[in-house]
């Protein structure tokens, strides 16, 4: 079939158009409204505590601790969940020294979302109680507090947050610390809603991970990939495989829209070097012989990373440290990918 001059320009125009608009729907733009914290106030237990299978914040301590803790970075478009993994501890046994691990009059867990406008002087928050749960010693049980230490009742609606404030079990799960045997915990979890859009997790497409030599052999070998740019200050490496981790941390903290923008924001290139400017010197991979008790899963079996961290920092004249809390996973196609850095 013979085409004319007309017909092929149009056909390359078309082909133009289209590109541009697979270009723009990729590359999306999003704009945060509201800064998100997880609010928790938690004693008699340690835990982990996940936005939507991921953790936010691990405590091996059960004395009592409050804390705020930003979450834009772990949210998605949506319901949003929150998960509770806790090991009630009520002391020590005498004789054998070992955690005795029940629920005691002393526990209890608060468990809030607060939401930050951005786009207004006043700053005006907004704030909803997801989990207020305590131990009823005479019916040995947990119960649910309808009102707050204070007396006042809880709000589980407001403008732009709500929940239904229905606490469910969830899947079993173990804290990992890297030191001791894992702990298995009792799961809650409960959901809440918000208008604002965030851009989906770029590893959903990532398979169920099984526990197995080969398994941990494959993770090891992408630790030492990781490792081996910082090692050989290949930063251009390194930063196409953390691209669309950047890219969301830039969304969701707001400062742009690409990873290039969240990088200069946040000077990460000159942290990704053997020696930093502060003088932290790129300790060598550390990798424990046997990885019983070191490899943790989160995202519903999907991540997974070894602690301790393997990739550190030793500050200068110091027994100090630094990590990089490197999370992967593994593609259909068995690439195994970094799906975050993930403080905790």
């Amino acid at each position: 079939m013979r085409c004319n001059r007309a017909s092929i320009a149009l056909l390359m125009f078309v082909g133009i158009l289209l590109s541009s608009v697979a270009y723009a729907t990729e590359q999306e733009i999003y704009t945060m409204e509201r800064s998100y914290y997880l609010i928790s106030h938690i004693r008699g237990a340690v835990y982990d505590l996940q936005v939507n299978g991921l953790n936010v914040k691990k405590e091996t301590n059960a004395s009592p601790k409050s804390y705020s803790l930003p979450i834009n970075h772990l949210m998605r478009t949506g319901e949003n969940t929150i998960t509770f993994n806790y090991a009630p501890i009520a002391g020590f046994d005498p004789e054998t020294n070992q955690v005795i691990s029940e629920l005691h009059d002393t526990f209890f867990a608060r468990i809030a979302i607060e939401s930050m406008n951005l786009t207004t002087r006043e700053r005006e928050r907004e704030r909803i109680t997801l989990m207020d749960i305590s131990y009823d010693s005479e019916n040995n049980a947990l119960q649910g507090n309808l009102k707050n230490p204070q007396g006042q009742e809880h709000v589980y609606e407001t403008e732009n947050l709500s929940t239904d404030g229905r606490v469910r079990q969830s899947n079993p799960h173990v804290i990992v610390n890297g030191i001791g045997t894992p702990l298995p915990t009792e799961p809650l979890t409960v959901s809440f809603t918000t208008p604002d859009r965030f851009p989906a997790f770029h590893w959903l497409d990532a398979v169920e991970l099984e526990d197995t030599p080969q398994m941990r052999a494959e993770l090891v070998a992408a630790y030492e990939r990781m490792y081996s740019y910082i090692y050989n200050e290949e930063f251009d490496s390194f930063f196409q495989e953390l691209e669309p981790v950047w890219r969301q941390g830039a969304i969701t903290t707001g400062v742009g829209q690409t990873a290039m923008d969240y990088v200069e924001r946040m000077a990460i290139e000159e942290r990704i070097v053997p020696v930093r400017p502060d003088g932290r010197t790129l300790n060598p991979l550390k990798i424990p012989d046997n990885l019983d008790h070191h490899v943790e899963f989160m995202g519903e079996g999907r991540l997974v990373r070894i602690l301790p961290h393997p990739v550190t920092w030793q500050y200068p004249d110091s027994e100090r440290y630094s990590a990089m809390p490197l999370l992967f996973y593994k593609t259909p196609s068995r690439e195994w990918k970094v799906a975050d850095i993930l403080t905790d």
